[in-house]
């Protein structure tokens, strides 16, 4: 039976034609393979365009040679990791997924990349595919998608049929008949199969909503009055809004079809054998576990359920909000809820769900595994669109007047404008406001925020790997020392100073700035900020002692450079400090830095010649110095002549307090070059030290980084009312108000441009009592203490990953484990719950007793506990808990690598 990966390469010759007619050269320059990459970034989509694939281990090769400049050490395009020769025939390996293990280039960029590289087997290499329009979306076809039609009574007849771009469910139909001899004129139904449970087919549904890579179809014909099927499919009814444009019927002729929304496998019709209400599974219908998993997490929030459960969602439908799904999305949440909590089926099949979905979302149709996160963001966000009691927003201003209020009046007058426009069960049960503070770091303005929010999410460690960092210390007064850090890519220079003092106890405190030489060639400085990552591959990291303490306000920094004509370094440069209220002065530079030259910078034998000369400060001629002296602003080319005067030497901004910005570097030009000695530090003995490397994580480290003070980057400057242009200023979010469901979203995702990454972090996650109450900056917020309800799990990696859930029934006091269609009961969570598996975390807030104290809820009832898990099922919380150490903050190994997944 062929599958999409039985589709063998294609001929290549016209790839070779076009190539034999490149004019430009075969030797690849640096800047021009940035370009390219840049053209690949920016490169968009034409129907019936061709593509090209590329394994992602050479595209990493070839990223990581442009990177290091080293372009000409690339080999051939190499496509062994994602293609199989069977029979002597190459076939693309199954489930690959985009930028994991492949990337896709448009063609005329491959003929380049092929023109400098070449291929190491034109037999393989060639992966060539063609732009599709698909859910309304233009996408690469990188596997064809097939659909294996059998009859229903007799599955030996049968045949494949390769979807076409244009088809639709009438054409599928047509072939179907076609290729398996039947007459027009039969009744006719199609069943697609989930995992051989047969499914009646909508055609109100899109056909990319059936069909993405492949899919097994069966067509029963009907005999002497009766179908194959009969009254094995049980259906519910499909949601009370139907959509005016569309029919829903099957895939059958003459109407035979049944419309149905969800189908559902029941249990069994009597009373006796029902199931727990929500303990109900939902059907995958091809990667979809991902929404299953989401939606499991809507159904056991209490709130959420029983306004549906109890039609209070019937009244506040809002079919005219343009911003909703004109009520489909809150109609068919409200079906698909009541059929799990009905205690009627053991499972359902939501595809009317996923089509509403897809319809308004294009991104969530077809079946590739998707984000369960950004479903659930997209769910809650549809939900308050469609049940939003304001049916006309009104227009509000926004005014700066407002900001002039007490933090507490301003926080309350912004919840209000928010309620105003925005008012429903989402914003009632799930939202919260978070406090934004900005600061300009040159006239420290601060800006602050009120802003609304439907879920944090926080924040998790890069994956930590030793690598190591020379890091050169420049002491004032002693001698330099040097380090080889084992640190990872995220250490900061903050970490990496207290590691250094930590080892050195200094006895008295030392104020020091990074930095860091661009080559040997060149000495312009970089100067490091605290918050900056200390890793500079392939290069010394310089640490400057300088006399005064960076902290306090109105301190600043030089950077003091000895060169010839003004290009040529003749040593390392320095950086220097200014006490606050301190002019920097040509007497200054005379006396401190010269100073400080001498000591390290100057053969010895020439000191004596350079004191002779008198150079203590005294000299008030120009000439009768040894170097002139030159200003300019960081960054600057262009430096200027510092005047013989003694005047005060500018800073280029006043008013800034941001010394990593708002520095001068000055420029020793000197007339002798012969006096340099050429020290480096590089000589010394180096000090071996390896950053600790964590294990764990704690929820709350988490709720601390998302509320940590940062720097904003370049690219996300703010634009200061009162600088009147855009600066880096310093950001802080604060909690100030709690909803009574509170959604936490781990990041464990990383997306860069070029790779993606699963963070395995075991996260330590308190069940019962996660008090928040210290954590929220509004000092009049009402107790917050939290118990789990419900988790999202992600097994395995990006391009292998399953999701499951689990939830606590509070109707039957017992948590659930749902797996798709299967939905089992286990055991409570064991405190806390620490695992690698958590992507998504619901807690719900405990109620308060009339003297505010938190109301302590119904533990789970024992039935549950000491359940064995199914054999073959995801682990459950309690099984992947790991005991003993649980209570302390990090299991460290400072020699130990973090795996990869």
């Amino acid at each position: 039976m062929p599958t999409p990966e039985d589709v063998p390469m294609e001929d290549h010759d016209n790839v070779r034609t076009a190539e034999g007619s490149q004019d430009e050269s075969t030797t690849p320059s640096r800047d021009g393979l940035k370009n390219l990459l840049r053209e690949v970034e920016i490169a968009d989509m034409v129907e019936n365009a061709i593509w090209y694939l590329i394994a992602q281990k050479w595209w990493n090769a070839l990223l990581k040679a442009i990177r290091d400049g080293f372009v000409d050490d690339v080999g051939p395009i190499d496509n062994s990791q994602i293609s199989e020769c069977r029979q002597g025939v190459f076939y693309l390996k199954q489930r690959l997924a985009e930028q994991i293990d492949y990337t896709a280039v448009p063609e005329h960029l491959f003929k380049r990349l092929v023109s400098f590289y070449g291929v190491e087997d034109e037999r393989r290499d060639y992966i060539r595919r063609t732009v599709i329009k698909k859910n309304g979306q233009l996408s690469v076809e990188v596997y064809p998608r097939i659909v294996h039609i059998a009859l229903a009574r007799n599955r030996d007849i049968k045949a494949d049929l390769v979807l076409k771009p244009e088809d639709t469910m009438i054409s599928l139909r047509e072939r179907a008949i076609m290729e398996l001899s039947l007459n027009e004129s039969d009744k006719i139904r199609f069943y697609v199969m989930n995992d051989e449970t047969p499914e009646l087919i909508d055609t109100s549904q899109s056909i990319d909503s059936y069909f993405d890579t492949v899919q097994k179809v069966l067509v029963d014909v009907e005999e002497q009055g009766e179908f194959f099927y009969k009254a094995q499919n049980p259906v519910q009814q499909q949601p009370k809004l139907s959509f005016a444009s569309q029919s829903s019927s099957s895939l059958g002729s003459n109407g035979n079809g049944l419309s149905n929304a969800y189908s559902a496998q029941s249990s069994s019709t009597g009373i006796a054998n029902r199931t727990t209400p929500g303990a109900c599974g939902l059907s995958n219908l091809g990667n979809t576990c991902f929404m299953a998993s989401a939606f499991q997490c809507l159904s056991n929030m209490p709130p959420l359920r029983d306004y549906f459960l109890n039609d209070s969602y019937l009244s506040d439908l809002n079919v005219e909000n343009p911003l909703g799904t004109h009520g489909h999305l809150a109609a068919a949440v409200g079906e698909l809820m009541k059929g799990m909590w009905s205690g009627e089926f053991a499972s359902i099949n939501p595809r009317k769900f996923k089509g509403i979905i897809g319809q308004f979302a294009p991104r969530f149709n077809g079946y590739s595994q998707q984000d369960a996160h950004e479903l659930m963001a997209y769910v809650l966000d549809g939900l308050h669109e469609d049940l939003n009691r304001i049916k006309k927003k009104p227009y509000i201003e926004d005014s700066d007047e407002d900001a002039k209020l007490p933090e507490a009046e301003y926080a309350a007058k912004s919840w209000e404008i928010y309620k105003m426009r925005n008012d429903s069960i989402i914003v009632d049960t799930l939202h919260g406001q978070l406090k934004s503070t900005l600061i300009c770091p040159v006239c420290e303005k601060i800006s602050i925020k009120f802003d609304p929010f439907g879920y944090l999410s926080l924040p998790l460690p890069a994956k930590e790997q030793i690598v190591k960092q020379t890091v050169i210390v420049m002491f004032l007064n002693r001698k330099w020392a040097k380090f080889s850090l084992g640190i990872t890519d995220t250490t900061n220079v903050e970490e990496a100073e207290r590691l250094m003092l930590d080892k050195l106890q200094p006895e008295k405190q030392h104020h020091f700035v990074f930095f860091h030489v661009p080559s040997q060639y060149h000495d312009e400085v970089t100067i490091l900020r605290p918050s900056d990552k200390v890793r500079i591959q392939g290069r010394e990291v310089y640490v400057a002692e300088v006399e005064y303490d960076l902290n306090v306000r109105g301190t600043r920094i030089f950077v003091a450079y000895n060169r010839i004509k003004l290009l040529r370094p003749a040593s390392l440069p320095m950086v220097y400090s200014l006490p606050p209220n301190q002019p920097l002065t040509r007497d200054y530079l005379n006396e401190n830095v010269f100073k400080t030259t001498k000591r390290f910078f100057v053969n010895q034998k020439n000191i004596m010649e350079l004191d002779d000369d008198s150079m203590t400060g005294s000299n008030t001629t120009e000439e009768r110095e040894p170097y002139k002296l030159f200003v300019a602003d960081a960054g600057s080319t262009t430096p200027l002549p510092i005047p013989p005067t003694n005047d005060p030497i500018p800073f280029p901004d006043e008013k800034s307090h941001d010394i990593y910005r708002n520095f001068l570097q000055i420029t020793f030009q000197w007339k002798d070059s012969k006096i340099f000695n050429n020290y480096k530090g590089s000589e010394l003995i180096e000090r071996e030290m390896t950053v600790s490397t964590r294990r764990k994580v704690m929820l709350e480290e988490t709720l601390e980084w998302f509320t940590k003070k940062e720097q904003l980057g370049e690219q996300d400057s703010w634009y200061c009312p009162q600088c009147k242009k855009h600066e880096r200023a310093t950001k802080q979010l604060d909690l100030w108000k709690l909803p009574e469901i509170l959604i936490l979203h781990l990041k464990r995702f990383q997306y860069t441009k070029w790779s993606r990454e699963k963070l395995t972090w075991e996260v330590v996650i308190p069940v019962r009592g996660l008090d928040l109450t210290d954590k929220v900056a509004n000092p009049n917020h009402e107790k917050a203490i939290y118990d789990l309800i419900a988790v999202s799990r992600h097994y395995g990696s990006l391009s292998g990953g399953h999701y499951t859930a689990i939830g606590f029934n509070d109707k039957a006091r017992k948590w659930f484990d749902f797996n798709d269609s299967s939905a089992s009961s286990t055991s409570s969570p064991t405190e806390p719950y620490e695992s690698s598996d958590p992507y998504i975390l619901v807690y719900r807030r405990r109620k308060l007793d009339a003297n505010g104290e938190p109301i302590e809820p119904f533990e789970e009832t024992d039935s549950a506990q000491n359940v064995r898990p199914k054999r073959g099922a995801a682990p459950s919380m309690s099984s992947a808990t790991t005991s003993g150490a649980s209570s302390s903050r990090h299991q460290i190994d400072e020699n130990m690598e973090m795996e990869e997944d």
